[in-house]
Order: structure tokens, then sequence, then C-alpha cells
């Protein structure tokens, strides 16, 4: 769930600190006030694209943090351990931060470690669901449509199954054609890969070895100025005649002497002594150093010898030298691919293997969403009637083996009838603008209630829908924030009324200086904005009356606090 959302510099607001509760929360305010400016904030944080125009300052950087809680054994703590994030101090705690400066540039952290956009979109997948007002939309193509069944009925696991044994299926096939080309093309192609094959055998490059021989080659190429450093450094500290451990050692017996005459000189004996070790460890150690490097200024020719050959034979194929074991590897793999392929009867046998798996799991694959799709078209349908379309039906239709895809062997449509004694007909020819976010939403809401995510935002998606399916929308959101955290942008005040808590997004300043603030309501506050939502700018007794009693309606079910703002 998420906890608190702190945002600095960022369109509209310079600084906004603010903690979230649990239950079914919404955001309102006038067109343009900045509300989905605290989504895209979040959107930011879960891996969205950053875009300089959202600085509010250019000569600042944008910082987003938030912080979430995370359940015991969930899919996010999982997560969260596999890629080595997870705090073992605070296992259920979670804390995002990013921040973003006018060149484009991101920095991003996972409690308190480096982290990339990437890592932060994947993470973001388990914590929250975001549905933008244009989610109808996305509704009436196919893709999608499979997508969300897919979705309801947890097909996860399946369609990775699937996808696995498909592009099995669709290698074995590869091979297979390979085998049935023309042996001419076949032997051309076997001649190529024999000479890299001999020709990279008999150089035999090793991994790292590029590295180390232009290491080496350094080396050797300084090898007098290396020797004159060591044989310089072991004559002053050790080998000399005027040594220094040798003039060391001398001082310090006299100093010895001396020190039966004062006792501080005993400590200074003790302090050069110590020094003495410090010097002869370091004379040992430029010792050490002359045997291993082993500066054999002939061996230089040998090492440029086997550079050059690296080199010559990298050139040759058009890779980097570094890359040669690698070529080596794949040039073995492929010829070894090349002479099976001449099996072709036992090549057909195996790709038929991998399509008897791909059917088998996509035929499986196909049940779980036939019995998905009785449920969904259910609970949908009732839906729908809750929001003003009594009598309407929907149907998400499976035509199996209509298709021969990665993602199965099923067509799938949605299907709806509007009102009672009209023919089912596919959605995307039958719904109007308002019928499809209203679809939209049973079909969200429906799918939240069997959901993993802990967090839903709906952006506007009740947008097209009229106040007389208000209340219902609002009755929908609030039974959803029983089970999950849901935060909503609206316009309805019937959506309002229903929430636990409420919150206002105000554009304030002057003309130089527009920011954009929030507010948490208490009951009055609630009923006011509320009015100002049914009246538009003249509100008046009447449309303040009507306010309370739709807060009071809804407060027969659900009690009203307001969040805490930092």
């Amino acid at each position: 769930m998420l906890l608190w959302l702190s945002i600095r510099n960022f369109v509209l607001i310079e600084a906004l600190d603010i903690e979230f509760s649990s239950g079914f929360t919404v955001l309102t305010g006038e067109t343009g006030a900045g509300k989905s400016i605290l989504l895209d904030a979040i959107g930011l944080l879960l891996g969205d694209r950053f875009e300089s125009r959202q600085l509010r300052d250019a000569e600042k950087h944008t910082e987003i943090a938030a912080g979430f809680s995370i359940a015991p054994k969930s899919e996010t703590q999982h997560w969260l351990g596999d890629n080595a994030f997870l705090d073992d101090a605070e296992p259920e705690t979670l804390v995002l931060r990013r921040v973003l400066d006018h060149h484009n540039k991101s920095r991003s952290w996972i409690n308190g470690r480096i982290a990339t956009l990437a890592q932060l979109d994947a993470l973001g997948e388990t914590l929250i669901e975001l549905h933008g007002q244009h989610a109808h939309q996305s509704l009436t193509r196919l893709p999608m449509q499979r997508q969300w069944l897919d979705a309801y009925a947890h097909n996860t696991d399946l369609l990775t199954a699937t996808t696995k044994a498909w592009r099995a299926w669709r290698g074995a096939l590869d091979i297979l054609y390979l085998a049935q080309r023309s042996r001419k093309e076949r032997d051309q192609e076997k001649a190529l890969l024999t000479q890299k094959h001999e020709d990279l055998t008999a150089l035999a490059p090793k991994p790292d070895e590029w590295e180390q021989l232009n290491v080496r080659q350094q080396q050797l190429r300084n090898a007098d100025t290396l020797i004159n450093a060591i044989e310089e450094g072991q004559a002053i500290l050790s080998d000399g005649e005027n040594a220094v451990l040798s003039s060391l050692f001398r001082y310090t017996q006299k100093l010895q002497n001396a020190s039966t005459h004062e006792p501080i000189f005993s400590e200074i004996t003790t302090q050069l002594n110590n020094a003495a070790i410090e010097i002869e460890e370091a004379a040992r150690a430029l010792r050490a150093v002359g045997h291993h490097l082993d500066l054999d200024p002939e061996s230089l020719g040998h090492v440029e010898n086997r550079i050059s050959a690296l080199f010559d034979t990298a050139r040759k194929y058009r890779v980097r030298p570094e890359e040669l074991p690698t070529l080596a590897n794949e040039t073995d793999a492929a010829l070894a691919q090349l002479e099976q392929s001449a099996d072709i009867e036992t090549l057909a046998h195996a790709a038929q293997d991998c399509e008897n798996q791909y059917r088998q799991s996509a035929k499986l694959l196909s049940q779980t969403r036939q019995r998905a799709a009785q449920k969904l078209n259910q609970s949908v349908t009732a839906t729908m009637n809750e929001l003003a379309m009594p009598g309407g039906r929907f149907e998400a239709m499976v035509s199996t083996d209509s298709v021969i895809e990665s993602f199965g062997t099923d067509q799938i449509e949605f299907y709806i009838s509007t009102h009672p004694g009209q023919a089912l007909a596919p959605l995307a020819k039958v719904a109007s603008g308002g019928e499809l976010s209203r679809i939209a939403l049973a079909l969200l809401t429906v799918l939240a209630q069997t959901g993993r995510v802990p967090t839903l935002i709906f952006d506007e998606i009740d947008t097209g829908i009229g106040g007389a399916t208000g209340h219902a929308i609002g009755k929908r959101l609030r039974e959803l924030g029983n089970e999950r955290q849901v935060l909503c942008v609206t316009h309805l005040p019937q959506v309002a009324a229903c929430a636990r808590y409420h919150w206002r997004v105000q554009k304030g300043g002057d003309s130089k200086n527009v920011v954009t603030r929030i507010a948490a309501l208490n009951d009055n506050e609630r009923a006011e904005e509320i009015a100002r939502m049914l009246g538009g700018t003249n509100v008046t007794a009447k449309t303040r009356a009507h306010a309370k009693e739709l807060l009071a309606e809804s407060a027969k079910s659900s009690s009203v606090y307001p969040p805490k703002l930092l």
C-alpha cells in the first residue's frame, strides 16, 4: 500500500508531502488545477519517461519519493528479494526515489540502492495499477480484450509456458527449413563455417586473453623504467651502501643507548623500529614485484606477434578481438547444427514433438480462458445493470483453434447488448462513448477484485458517465476500497461523496508564480466542495443542501475521515 508521497519542483508543485491511508480516496478540483500531476509523479516513480518540460524550475532538479508497506510473502517482497533490494532490517517497507534534471538525466533508488528504469517498471507492476481516463478506448482493441481476460484468469504461468513452447516449435521449424534447403547452399555454408572453425581452432583464443596481452605489452614496453625503479628502490631502502635500513638501524642503536639518560628516547626508538619494519616490508615487496613481472625484453616480440594474430583474425571475421572466444563457440555450435540438419527425418520428428507440446499448453490455456469467461460474463453483466444499463449483457467469447500465435490458439472478443432484446454484437461496433466508459469501469472493478496489486488508481475513469450513474460507481469503488487501496481523480460529485477520504486540489499564486496545492477536507469543507461540483461557480443554498444529502446517504454505510498531511 502507498503510505506517503514527496514531490519537489514538479510541474506546478513546488513542494508537497502527503500521507496516504487505506480505503477509497478521491481527488477533486477544477479543470487544470493539477489533479493528475500527482498521478504523473507516481508514474515517474514506476518507470515512466521524464520530459524536461515537467520541471517547475529548470535551474533545480525534480525529486520524487514514495514509501510503501508490503505484505509478507507478497509478489513485491519476492521481487525485492530476488533482485537484492529487500531491506532485511525492515522487510515490510519500501522506499522509492527518483531525481531528474533538465538534461533528462535520471537517477533512481530502490530502498537506497541504485536501480534502473526497467527495474522500477517491473517492481511497479506489483505495487500499483493505474487506469487512465482513456482506458475505455483501449477496450475496443482485441489484443487488450485478450489481456484483460487473461488477467482475470491469472494466466501468467500458462501464458509463459505457451509462449515458450511456441518459440521452441518455431525454432524447430527453422532448423527443419534449413535442412530442406538445397545441398549446394548447405555445402557452401558448411565450407565457410569449416574454414572459420579451422582458423579459430588454430588460433585458440582464450577468454580475457586480449586484455591480458595488452597489459603485458605495456609492461614489456616499459621494462627498463620498471626495472630501474625496482633496482633504485632496493638500493635506497636495503641493498645500497648507505641504505635507509642500515642508517636507521645504526641510529636506533645510538638512541637506545641514550635512553638511559632520557626515557623519551625509548619511545622514539620504538617508533623508528616500527618504521624500519615498514621499510623492510616495502623493500621485500619491490623484490617480489621484480620476480613477478618477469620483465624479459625478448618476450615483447612474442606478445606483439600474438596480438597481431588475434587482431588479423578478428578483422577477417569482423568482430572485436576480445569477441574471438565467443565467435569460436558460436561457430562450433553452428557447424554442429548444420551437420545435424542433414537428418531431415529426425528434425521433422523433433518439430512435431514441439508442436504437440505447444498445442497441449495452448489447450490448457484455452480451457482456463473459457472457465474464466463464464465467471467474468456474470460479474460484468451484474455490474452493468448497477451502472445504469438495465437488461444489458456482456459476453467474452473465446473462439478456440482460430489462430496459432505465441499467446495460444484463441481469438477473444468482447460482445455486449446494451438493453433488453438487443442481440449481442462486438463491443467496438455497439457501445457509445458513455457506455464504453461504464463497461470499462465494470471490467476494471471486477478485475480489481481478483487482482493481487494492493493499490489501484483511477484517473477520471468516469469520463462520459452521467451523474445518475455516479452514485453506483462510487459505491463500487468504495466496496473495492474495503479490499484494496483506491485513489480516484473524479469530476462526479456522486462519486466524491462515496469516498472515505477527500482531497481538494487547487491552483494558486499569481501570473508569475503558479502553484498547485492539495488540502484534506473536513465534513463542512467536503460539503462545500461537492456543492461546487454540483453547481459550478454558482454555489447556492440548494446545491449545499444537495451536497449534504449526498454525504449523509454515503455516511450511512461508510465513515469518512480526512487524510493526514505532513
